[in-house]
């Protein structure tokens, strides 16, 4: 079977693609020191900026009903992602012969972003190097900010959906703190008192977004836990990145989650029989790499988790980044069924592996079983532009629950 094929099968009628990307779409002003906040939001106003393209004809091809990316530079506006929809996404990204034909536009119309701990500064020496680094724009800063970023917002998330997201129900957990998880594995001499009060958890956020389709609340768990590397013998990074994929295991599981309070002060985790989906790059392969031992397996091995079908290459492998590794997941609820699961990583004979550039991750996808699936509202910008101000006139909380636009 060609690879092609492979890559560019759609979801059957009776399920929906769901999907996690690390598009890598973080970058500074200019590419150069400092690095400093506003490049990808003006690279993002040029439709030929060719990485942009290239993300957006990947995510076209795979055409998934909800997808994170991650690595997509947060800024408050939410001017960035209102470019990559508006010049990307709603345009056709081929310019090449492809057996299968032009790559076709795709919608959106529900988008979710908010805040980011990366390169939100600590005012304290985390990195431990003898200095206090308040300026934006070097890895001196980043190492001293709440989640590695030379700015705030660097590296953070964006989550589109074709159902609609229940606004008013989604939760972050971004200021949650480290020292708050019982039995953590924070790090008993590298933090000082002080620090460990203010200290939080995820090195990004963790987000639970319910998305209504049809008469089912699916609840997509999103984070991009630290990497478990660049660190010393104390292993911060790695005891770090253990405790946020955690996070989400002690988050579904009956009586694990009272210590867990969301940014509202809502206390709790799931209910009982609620359908989620994990899914973000997750820094984690559970054989091989560098994180803690069990870091990843405790939620593969969830017994509510379906974790039973493993993304893999045509030829067997099942990493999903250029570092041999498998770290990038979508793992939805045991009480969902999975009727497909794939990598989109083309042969180096298919037409689409110029596409690849794009990043040193790849799109992992999963078709996933929704009962009562309906037809997505085909909502055109100008109504979504009217949600907005609906929203607003309502009191809808933009710092809560983040922007649709």
């Amino acid at each position: 079977m060609a690879i092609w094929t492979v890559c560019c099968v759609c979801a059957s009628a009776d399920s929906l693609r769901f999907a996690t990307f690390n598009s890598s779409l973080n970058q500074c002003d200019d590419g150069t020191s400092p690095c400093l906040s506003g490049g990808l939001e003006q690279l993002l106003t040029d439709p030929e900026f060719v990485q942009g393209r290239q993300v957006a004809e990947i995510i076209q091809r795979i055409r998934p009903d909800v997808i994170l990316l991650n690595e997509f530079n947060y800024d408050a506006t939410g001017n960035a992602a209102n470019l990559f929809v508006e010049n990307f996404l709603s345009t056709g990204q081929n310019a090449s012969r492809h057996p299968d034909g032009p790559a076709e536009p795709i919608a959106y119309p529900y988008v979710y972003v908010a805040p980011s701990n990366t390169g939100i500064h600590s005012g304290f020496d985390l990195d431990n190097n003898g200095q206090i680094v308040s300026t934006p724009g070097t890895g001196l800063y980043a190492g001293d900010a709440f989640g590695f970023g030379e700015f705030e917002g660097r590296y953070g998330m964006l989550f589109l959906s074709k159902h609609p997201i229940q606004f008013d129900q989604v939760r972050t957990f971004q200021n949650m703190l480290w020292q708050d998880m019982p039995d953590s594995l924070l790090p008993p001499t590298w933090y000082s008192p002080e620090e460990q009060q203010v200290l939080r958890l995820s090195s990004k956020s963790h987000w639970d977004l319910p998305v209504q389709i049809g008469e089912t609340t699916v609840h997509f768990l999103a984070s991009h836990p630290t990497p478990p590397v660049f660190d010393g013998p104390e292993d911060r990074n790695g005891r770090r990145n253990h405790d946020e994929i955690r996070f989400w295991s002690d988050y579904i599981s009956s009586g694990e989650a009272d210590y867990i309070v969301d940014d509202a002060g809502v206390a709790g985790g799931l209910g009982e029989n609620d359908a989620f989906v994990v899914l973000g790059d997750l820094n984690s392969d559970p054989d091989r790499g560098n994180s803690r031992s069990g870091a990843i397996k405790r939620l593969l091995d969830h017994p509510e988790v379906n974790s039973s079908l493993v993304p893999q290459r045509p030829n067997g492998a099942t990493h999903t980044a250029t570092f041999r590794l498998r770290v990038d997941y979508v793992l939805p609820s045991s009480n969902l069924q999975t009727e497909a699961v794939g990598i989109f990583w083309p042969d180096t004979r298919d037409p689409l592996a110029r596409l690849l550039r794009a990043s040193d991750h790849r799109l992992v996808w999963a078709d996933v079983e929704i009962p009562s699936v309906p037809e997505p509202a085909g909502l055109t910008m100008a109504f979504v532009g009217f949600l907005i101000a609906i929203g607003s006139a309502r009191g809808y909380d933009r710092k809560r629950y983040g922007k649709l636009f």
